[in-house]
């Protein structure tokens, strides 16, 4: 409960966002200038009309994480999307995941997405398997990346540095990520932008 708060804080907070850096986690602060907040609807109404088709409620038996190794689908990550992000990657060297995943359903036809406790923040992801986030007018102005050859955009909030990135993965395919910093008081990770970056790598190098 406490972490699906936070993450629709998340959602409202990326309202007002600027474009994140596309090359370097020093882009955890927001950038000066390149404001989206007149371009982008709240988060949480733009992602979650994304997918018309109506999501699975999340099982209590799902798995907090992929094996080792593993390689999943687009779809198969809408079913569990915490297989998004594999054992091994949960080390500090990697992406130093604290708290285990577990499987979250907003409401109406949002997807089922996954939030995990890392060092740096609460990492939220959704797959989109009927919509390409990346061309939707409503982010049009955070920066562009990309990760691994995928188109990307990225930004933080210019409230709190809270993080949103969208992914496409195929034509009509993406995913999207939230983060959330844990505040002042938390270890210190790479931020939230940062963040993103690390866990869109993972997820991206674990598709197929």
């Amino acid at each position: 409960m406490v972490t699906a708060l936070l993450v629709a804080s998340a959602s409202a907070a990326v309202v007002g966002c600027d474009g994140g850096s596309g090359t370097s986690h020093a882009a955890n602060s927001p950038r000066a200038g390149t404001s989206a907040s007149a371009t982008m609807s709240a988060t949480a109404s733009a992602t979650a009309t994304a997918t018309p088709s109506p999501s699975p409620s999340p099982s209590p038996t799902s798995p907090a994480y992929g094996k080792p190794g593993s390689t999943h689908t687009l779809a198969e990550l809408a079913r569990h999307p915490c297989l998004a992000v594999n054992e091994d990657d949960t080390g500090p060297a990697k992406l130093w995941i604290g708290i285990d995943g577990s499987e979250s359903h907003a409401s109406g036809d949002s997807p089922l997405s996954c939030q995990w406790g890392a060092v740096g923040g609460l990492v939220d992801f959704a797959p989109y398997t009927s919509a390409d986030l990346t061309k939707d007018a409503r982010f049009r102005n955070l920066t562009h990346e990309s990760v691994s050859g995928h188109t990307a955009r990225v930004g933080a909030s210019s409230r709190d540095g809270s993080a949103l990135m969208v992914v496409a993965v195929s034509p009509g395919r993406s995913f999207r990520l939230i983060v959330t910093s844990f505040g002042d008081t938390a270890p210190k990770g790479p931020g939230p932008v940062g963040l993103a970056e690390d866990f869109a790598q993972a997820i991206v190098s674990h598709l197929r």
